[in-house]
């Protein structure tokens, strides 16, 4: 039968999610893949986000909030072209169309991008997985070495101008591709010599790749196959700078710059959404690092993650790139809506959906052909006028042409990292949305329940999803100071560590090895108010699951036998509880428990905390609890309290040894959210954190008539599996940032994080360094 041919646009849909790809954003797309001619020159407000580089700006230039008005332009005379690769690939235009597989894509939009390249003179990546029968037939591409090697052999590398040895992409650093099941079909199974329906999971590290000099080797041994360049993409993260010199030095013809926000055909959300660095602040200090180290000239800089159009590319040159890469801009031209269900195999624009023998509906390989096209002509068109604005004649005249920018808005931290001037600076401090409505999203409580198996897909496991990120700070507003805080991704500099297929300790030990926690997360704190089978639910899932619940108040008796899972302020001599003391006369009443049971002391966030948690430790209490209490004047933040005080342990001495050793610091709050706070603020120092409204909110409890609803065995259910679910997603994280033990090499090992674009003196206390800077 016949397949029915797509070629014309589908209708935007509304959505009430926020979206870095937003609706003017999208139609701008369409006009150029329509028009093939430029549409304007600037970015519009409409479009901005929070991102640096939306708070950047060329200077003189005349910005009016509109676009920019294009009548009495002719078409311009600047230079477009471009040389990458000391000299051997020559481009029409600053263009590199991203690397995106075929099986993540459907085959016509790879082909498309492939043949759109070759009519344009611009250049195609090709993703990891080998190639489509139809784009191995394309010139101006790339062939992609990943560390599956699916699909790859010494014929395909020779395919094309160049090859890309992919170390990390941007959407998931530290960890390998993962291409669902559901889409290996029969074709994608023998493009990529692998089994029909299975995972195709690349591990995290190339297993021959753990040091620069192992890199070195390999890039060399590609050359010598083949005879051609040796890009090498990374996923942004903390040592970028380092990792581009050693590529370098090590003999590639450039590197390709994966940053935050970019899109996945599927990646694990927690990863996605909380690993990596923006594409602005990883230009800045690559060029400036091999600038220093004289290894700047002919090597290529190419920048990769949220590059929408082509003010976008060039204010990215003029921080340093030599090229801009385009991927999901590509699919948009082409009809994508931004569902992000790419990884599910039913796109309703036939991008990535299925690839099957006989599709019932099939996307026009000429028409998306003719879209992508006419999007470089126009992209290309609306780069020169901005050049010509700027009274340069050339590409490569722009290139760290960091002079032409100006910030707005944007501290003056972010604006020497980026190396521009500052511009109208921003003195107040990080704002926060405070409002419970906007805290507990619609999106949030989605994801919670998916986690627990409320709602949707298999319990027990990561959310997975697709395209780039629309996680806080830059897209969705910020409601935490974690918000602005990211977690490395290893590659390179030392290897990751695959959680699909190594082991990753998540266990802690509290009280002087007295309690074992199967993950560093409590349950808590909870009122004794609640419904009485929630309680029991709680109660028994703390026992099951290997953690501890903390309930203000008496459990009831028939919990008793679950005592020591069970932590209960104030009543000493309560045989329930009694592991935890507060109030201002704790010290008076500390050798009443001394000796009996594990010994805390509940502390709110505050300016005090790091006094009282040394006295703590000085007399001998088994550790501190911190609890971010909303009411609290004068409270701290949780992550700043939590660093204070780990950081106060640390500096004091006792018998040789820091206050902090076999000393406990607990974490937690009403608005501990998901598994990235957890890692997070133990990464800042906390041994463990407690979630509350996240559990509750995650198994269906919102109100009290809820909780008629809901009975005791099902709500144990999806607590079991949110702690399940949690474990697994700590368990990413870890394995992308090289942490095989939680316990042993994540509490308070800040050198895993950085802040980005956060306000310094919030930076400071927090005692992490800001991204771009080593």
């Amino acid at each position: 039968m016949a397949s029915s041919v797509i070629s014309e646009f589908s209708r935007i849909p509304t959505s009430r999610q926020s979206e870095f790809w937003n609706v003017p954003k999208i139609q701008h797309l369409r006009r150029l893949a329509e028009t093939g001619s430029a549409v304007r020159l600037w970015t519009p407000l409409e479009e901005l986000t929070r991102r640096p580089l939306d708070r950047v700006r060329f200077t003189g230039v005349g910005y009016d909030g509109k676009g920019g008005d294009l009548s009495g332009y002719a078409y311009s005379n600047a230079n477009s072209a471009v040389d990458l690769a000391y000299g051997r690939i020559s481009l029409t235009s600053p263009l590199y169309l991203g690397d995106m597989s075929y099986g993540a894509l459907s085959g016509v939009a790879n082909i498309a991008i492939a043949r759109a390249a070759d009519v344009t003179g611009v250049i195609a990546g090709t993703g990891e997985g080998g190639l489509h029968p139809d784009v191995a037939k394309c010139k101006r591409i790339t062939v992609q070495w990943a560390s599956a090697r699916f699909g790859v052999d010494l014929k395909v590398l020779n395919t094309g101008m160049a090859i890309v040895l992919k170390i990390g992409q941007g959407a998931k650093p530290g960890m390998g591709g993962h291409l669902p099941g559901t889409k290996v079909t029969e074709p994608i199974s023998l493009t990529r010599r692998i089994p029909v329906g299975r995972d195709a999971i690349s591990p995290a590290p190339h297993h021959d790749i753990y040091s620069i000099e192992d890199l070195g080797q390999r890039i060399w041994a590609l050359k010598e196959a083949t005879g051609k360049p040796v890009f090498v993409k990374i996923g942004v993260t903390n040592y970028v700078s380092y990792i581009a010199s050693g590529v370098a030095r090590m003999g590639g013809d450039g590197i390709i710059l994966d940053a935050s926000g970019a899109g996945t055909g599927a990646a694990p959300s927690v990863v996605k959404d909380n690993v990596g660095l923006p594409i602005e602040i990883a230009v800045a200090a690559v060029d400036r690092a091999l600038r220093i180290e004289n290894l700047r000239e002919g090597f290529s800089v190419i920048a990769a993650g949220r590059v929408s159009n082509a003010e976008d590319a060039a204010k990215l040159m003029a921080l340093g790139a030599d090229c801009a890469s385009i991927g999901t801009a590509c699919l948009i031209c082409m009809g994508c809506l931004m569902v992000h269900k790419c990884h599910m195999g039913f796109c309703p624009t036939l991008l990535t959906n299925k690839t099957e023998r006989d599709p019932k509906r099939l996307l026009s390989p000429e028409k998306a052909t003719e879209w992508m096209v006419n999007l470089i002509r126009g992209w290309t068109e609306e780069f020169r006028l901005i050049l010509d604005r700027l009274d340069l004649k050339t590409s490569k005249d722009l290139v760290g042409r960091k002079d032409l920018l100006q910030g707005f808005n944007l501290n003056g931290e972010t604006a020497e990292i980026l190396g521009v001037k500052a511009g109208n600076p921003r003195g107040s401090p990080t704002p926060l949305l405070d409002a419970e409505s906007a805290f507990w999203t619609d999106e949030l409580k989605q994801r919670l329940q998916e986690m627990a198996g409320t709602v949707g897909r298999a319990p027990r496991e990561a959310v997975i999803s697709s395209m780039g990120s629309v996680g806080p700070p830059f897209v969705d507003a910020p409601t935490r100071i974690a918000d602005w805080i990211v977690s490395d991704g290893a590659q390179v500099t030392r290897p990751s560590i695959d959680p699909y297929r190594e082991e990753i300790e998540t266990a802690c030990y509290l009280a002087r090895g007295k309690i074992r926690l199967s993950t560093p997360v409590i349950l808590g704190p909870f009122r004794e108010e609640m419904p009485p089978k929630l309680i029991r639910a709680l109660v028994r899932t703390a026992s099951s699951m290997g953690t501890i619940l903390y309930l203000e108040g008496r459990p009831p008796r028939e919990l008793e036998k679950y005592a020591r899972r069970i932590f209960v302020p104030g009543g000493i001599d309560d045989p329930a509880g009694g592991y935890v003391i507060a109030g201002d006369d704790w010290k008076e009443r500390v050798h009443l428990q001394a000796g009996k049971r594990p010994l805390y002391l509940r502390l709110e966030c505050s300016e005090s905390s790091p006094t009282s948690a040394v006295d703590a430790a000085l007399l001998d209490l088994d550790g501190v609890i911190l609890d971010e209490d909303r009411d609290c004047a004068g409270r701290l933040e949780l992550e700043v309290a939590t660093s204070e005080v780990d950081a106060a342990l640390r500096k004091v001495l006792r018998e040789g040894l820091p206050l902090r050793t076999n000393f406990d610091v607990i974490a937690m709050g009403e608005r501990v959210r998901l598994s990235s706070d957890v890692f997070k603020l133990c990464a800042l120092g906390a041994d463990a954190v407690g979630i509350s409204t996240a559990a509750t909110l995650a198994v269906g409890y919102e109100k009290e008539e809820d909780a008629s609803s809901l009975d005791e065995e099902q709500i144990k259910d999806r607590l079991e599996n949110l702690i399940l679910a949690t474990g697994r997603e700590i368990k990413l994280l870890a394995g992308a940032a090289g942490v095989s033990s939680l316990f042993t090499t994540l509490v308070g090992n800040r050198e895993l994080l950085r802040a980005v674009d956060m306000e310094p003196a919030v930076r400071r206390r927090l005692r992490i360094k800001p991204a771009g800077l080593g």
